[in-house]
């Protein structure tokens, strides 16, 4: 009977050794297992915020296209954060007026190196779900004449069919019965005619002699000639041509049906934020949301 007890404690000791050591060899692939999902988290978190980050981006008016169709953020290098990397975020108009943001990233977990792609589309949309095709810095159905170290931040579209609702929600003749209900409807506009109202419609050329501002939606049914500086927030529409004088500032969104020509050292910048205050003014409500949200 102690012979017998012997072995079978002898042949139970071997079980549990065996167990012992076949876990041991299996462990050693378990750090890299979840190593692995560590670093496909991490990058997924990572993507998440180049998006937003390149949302941002976008919003000031830092980000450039080429030929309209892909945009990148000006001067950007791969950003370091903390073990992973922003390698790229890359910007594309869509056909249904929403913007496409795609992130590249790389994330490092101990030795594993993990790569990620997200996106995103956002745009402007009114209360019943109308997205506005608004995407550019400058639109125009004519060409573009930019002088030098004149600068055009955002999408550039030419040759282009302007429609007026597909901007603002409303049509002309509803644009312009708000403006003569405020008292913002000028027929013939004198020379550095002042914006009487965020929502302005002047219904012949202005012309800028000496130095002229304003902000919010102004629409002039004519030439918009200006041989000085001006400095203006919000969304400019010309239903002629377009001249803007050399050092002058015009941020938000441009709307060109003739020629445009861009003086020495101007500036046009997309930005959202002075968009989004332009909109304040009309008679509908407009919102900047986000259309799709793919963490990849």
């Amino acid at each position: 009977m102690g012979k017998a007890i012997l072995v079978i404690s002898v042949l139970l000791l071997a079980v549990v050794v065996g167990i012992v050591i076949s876990s041991g060899k299996s462990g050693d692939d378990v750090p890299e297992i979840i190593t692995d999902d560590i670093a496909q988290i991490q990058a997924r978190s990572l993507s998440n915020y180049a998006l937003q980050y390149g949302i941002r981006q976008l919003l000031k008016g830092n980000v450039t296209f080429i030929d309209s169709t892909r945009g990148t953020i000006n001067n950007f290098v791969p950003l370091d954060v903390l073990d992973g990397t922003i390698d790229s975020i890359i910007y594309a108009p869509t056909t249904d007026g929403t913007i496409r943001v795609d992130s590249y990233v790389s994330y490092i977990e101990l030795e594993s190196q993990v790569s990620h792609h997200g996106y995103a589309r956002f745009g402007f949309f009114t209360d019943e779900g109308l997205v506005l095709n608004i995407t550019a810095a400058i639109v125009t159905g004519g060409s573009i004449t930019v002088k030098a170290k004149a600068v055009i931040s955002g999408i550039v579209v030419e040759d282009s069919t302007f429609d007026f609702a597909g901007v603002f929600g409303m049509t002309e003749q509803e644009f312009k019965d708000e403006c003569i209900s405020r008292g913002s409807y000028i027929e013939t506009p004198a020379n550095n005619e002042p914006m009487p109202d965020s929502l302005t419609w002047m219904n012949n050329d202005l012309r800028i002699q000496s130095f002229w501002s304003g902000s919010g939606i102004l629409v002039v049914n004519g030439d918009f000639n200006s041989t000085a500086h001006i400095d203006f927030d919000g969304i400019l529409v010309v239903f002629g041509e377009l001249l803007v004088g050399a050092q002058s500032d015009i941020t938000g969104a441009v709307y060109v049906i003739g020629d445009a020509t861009v003086g020495a050292h101007a500036t046009i910048s997309f930005d959202a934020d002075a968009i989004s205050d332009a909109f304040d003014a009309l008679p509908i409500d407009i919102s900047l949301e986000i259309a799709e949200w793919n963490e990849g």
